[in-house]
């Protein structure tokens, strides 16, 4: 079983913290409003904020093997069951 979730970079230009959501509708919203934060929050630092990045992810079933790696730590979910990451596009204002 195959399927597909969205994600945005928490932190514009780098993917070490993505935040994922079922459908891209749902993951735009999510990254606008954490950009109308920092924007309230700190217009300054808001100013130098970069656009982040869009991607969609194919997901697939995990083997056995692949969870207990997965749970003891060895490898991220990520690496694990993504079979296709594409980016889509940039969020910005």
């Amino acid at each position: 079983m195959e399927f597909t979730l969205w994600a945005y970079q928490v932190t514009p230009g780098s993917d070490n913290i993505l935040y994922f959501a079922e459908n891209e509708v749902d993951c735009r919203r999510a990254a606008l409003e954490q950009r109308a934060e920092l924007k309230a929050g700190d217009p300054e630092d808001y100013e130098e904020m970069g656009a982040m990045a869009l991607y969609s992810f194919g997901f697939g079933s995990m083997t056995a093997r692949e969870l207990v790696a997965v749970l003891n730590e060895e490898t991220s979910l990520i690496e694990a069951c993504a079979v296709e990451r594409k980016l889509v596009g940039l969020i910005e204002d």
